[in-house]
């Protein structure tokens, strides 16, 4: 008995609680792409991962050019085994090369991302504590809700107030 008036007591309390509790919406997405910091972070990734291709362009062209002097037939036996061990050993490097540049440009990407979405984040909390609002929901991944306060312009004006900050370019290392 006792346990069902404290389910009561707790059920009362949480739906006076309810009718304060704010919710608020933003379309996170939006936010990315018009924060300012984004595109100054893909210019410093794109300048990262073109590097890292043109490297690999680099290793691929030092391949073609030995297996074009494997196929000039003008070697000697010895000279070929060689040559064929180290374009084996070279075509294993790039393929090693190609994988560690896919992971590296893969990891910077989402460090990238992750250092943009907490700035954005942290321009919501504050938009959402001076409006007032409890809990803010990325609206793309909400299904319904009643009643809402939709932050995302009130977001983009701060970002055109507030300076970007450092941290938004510093995803290269």
């Amino acid at each position: 008995m006792r346990f069902l008036t404290l389910l009561f007591c707790f059920l009362a309390a949480s739906s006076v609680m309810a009718k304060d509790f704010t919710i608020g919406v933003v379309d996170l997405q939006k936010l990315f792409k018009e924060y300012p910091g984004t595109a100054t972070a893909q210019k410093k990734f794109n300048t990262f991962a073109d590097a890292k291709k043109q490297d690999l362009l680099d290793a691929q062209k030092v391949l073609q050019d030995l297996q074009k002097e494997l196929s000039s037939g003008k070697l000697s036996d010895k000279v070929k085994k060689e040559k064929q061990d180290e374009f084996q050993q070279q075509y294993q490097d790039l393929e090693d090369q190609k994988n560690h540049a896919q992971t590296e440009i893969a990891n910077r990407e989402q460090e990238m991302t992750q250092t943009l979405l907490g700035q954005i984040k942290d321009i919501v909390a504050k938009v959402a504590d001076s409006e007032g609002v409890d809990l803010v929901l990325d609206s793309n991944n909400v299904v319904d809700v009643k009643v809402s306060v939709d932050l995302t312009a009130d977001v983009l004006k701060k970002f055109s107030t507030s300076k970007v900050s450092s941290t938004a370019s510093n995803t290269d290392k």
